[in-house]
Parts: structure tokens; C-alpha cells; sequence
């Protein structure tokens, strides 16, 4: 097989690498915008569910500083961002590597890439640790009452971890291709 053909291929996989990359992104985005918090709250055989969006999660804590709900959220809501982030800055340097083929910016993306997988990681941690925050309480008397409420992360949540991570793990693999 010539040079030539196998530079055509590995061509073509750093276009896939990176619009996966992209897809990725993109996916990390819409995860900040949508619902990012599920919370349920049952009584005998009737529940209710209602979903929590980061935005209105800002403005639930914008003035509460000392509790432990506000700092959970807090450091919940800075990996989320900082994971959107890091996937941007993944995107970018995967494509000035696919382009310029520099070796600086090759080590500056398997830098950040591996960044962005870890605070992916740590985003959805996170997410489970401020639930955990949250009131989580079920009893009852006998059978005749039961009530409780449960906590989750929802699909914002999981997307911009997925994304973000995902996003991360194709930055290295775009820069050992490249």
C-alpha cells in the first residue's frame, strides 16, 4: 500500500475525530440548557416530579451563601460550565492540530482532553452529591402514610457529562492520530 493512500485514510479519520468532537460539544451545551435536576415527591400512590434547570438553579441559590445546598450546588454548577468549556477549548485545538499540525498545540490538546474527561467525570459527581444535599426523606405510619422525596440528576446532567468526556476522549484520540 502506498503513502499516499494510507494519508488519505488518516485523513478522513481526523475529519470524523473531530466532528465527533464537535457532536460532543454540542451535546455538552444542550445538556447545560435543558432540565438538570429531577426531584420527586411521592405521597401514598401519588407522585409529582418537577425538573430543575441550572439557570433556575442560579437563581434559586443567587443570595444564599452559607448553607450546604448553596456550596453543593456551587461546585456542582462549576464543573458542569467548566466541562462545557474544556470540550470547546478540546474542539478547537483538535482542529488547529488537524489543520496546522503543530506539536505545541498537539501537547495542549491531550492536556486539556484529559482535563475535560476528568471534569466530565467530576461534573456528574457532583451532580449526585448536591442531590444527596437535598432532602431526601421517606417514612410513613403503618401503611397508612407514606410520603418521602427523591433526588436526581436529570438529562442535562448526564449530557454534559457524556458529552464532555466523550468530547475529551476523542481530543486524545486526535491528537495520537495526528
Amino acid at each position: 500500500m502506498s503513502r499516499k493512500s494510507k494519508s488519505k485514510g488518516g485523513n478522513k479519520t481526523g475529519f470524523i475525530v473531530l466532528a465527533v468532537i464537535l457532536v460532543m460539544l454540542i451535546l455538552a451545551i444542550v445538556g447545560v440548557c435543558i432540565n438538570w435536576i429531577s426531584r420527586t415527591t411521592y405521597l401514598n400512590d401519588n407522585s409529582d416530579t418537577v425538573f430543575s434547570k441550572l439557570g433556575d438553579l442560579f437563581e434559586r441559590y443567587k443570595d444564599s451563601t452559607d448553607s450546604e445546598d448553596a456550596g453543593a450546588f456551587r461546585l456542582m454548577a462549576a464543573f458542569g460550565i467548566l466541562t462545557v468549556i474544556l470540550a470547546a477549548a478540546t474542539a478547537v485545538l483538535a482542529g488547529i492540530t488537524k489543520v496546522l499540525g503543530w506539536k505545541l498545540f498537539k501537547f495542549l490538546l491531550i492536556i486539556v482532553s484529559v482535563v475535560c474527561v476528568i471534569s466530565g467525570v467530576v461534573s456528574i459527581i457532583t451532580s449526585f452529591t448536591y442531590c444527596d444535599t437535598l432532602v431526601n426523606v421517606s417514612g410513613g405510619i403503618d401503611g397508612w402514610f407514606e410520603a418521602g422525596s427523591k433526588a436526581a440528576p436529570a438529562a442535562g446532567a448526564w449530557l454534559t457529562a457524556i458529552g464532555g468526556a466523550l468530547a475529551g476522549l476523542g481530543g486524545v484520540f486526535a491528537a495520537i492520530k495526528s
